[in-house]
């Protein structure tokens, strides 16, 4: 993977993150919107990049071929699970890894 690609995947996690932080505290973000309502359009659009990245990473994983199905089927619950941080460890770690082991 590309260094170039590698960031354009890391954007969707930092996104959700930040995203997240959003309902911690709004009124630090009240700069995103200053209804609930607001809140409804922008969680589509954040969930429908970060479900293009999860489907991507996940595509990615399976073509591997060298890599036993056990790891596969771990990596790919953490990215479904744990996706913000997991997807961030997997591409910058893993997909190196898994394609030195391809």
């Amino acid at each position: 993977m590309t260094k170039l690609t590698k960031i354009l995947l890391t954007i969707p996690s930092i996104i959700g993150i930040v995203y997240m932080l959003t309902f911690l505290n709004v009124d630090f973000f009240k700069w995103i919107t200053n209804n609930i309502i607001g809140f409804e359009y922008q969680g589509i659009i954040v969930n429908g990049i970060i479900l293009m990245q999860i489907g991507y990473l996940i595509y990615r994983l399976w073509n591997y071929k060298n890599v036993e199905r056990k790891i596969k089927m771990e990596w790919t619950w953490l990215l479904i699970i744990f996706n913000f941080l997991s997807s961030l460890i997997f591409i910058w770690k893993k997909d190196t890894e898994f394609k030195n082991l391809n």
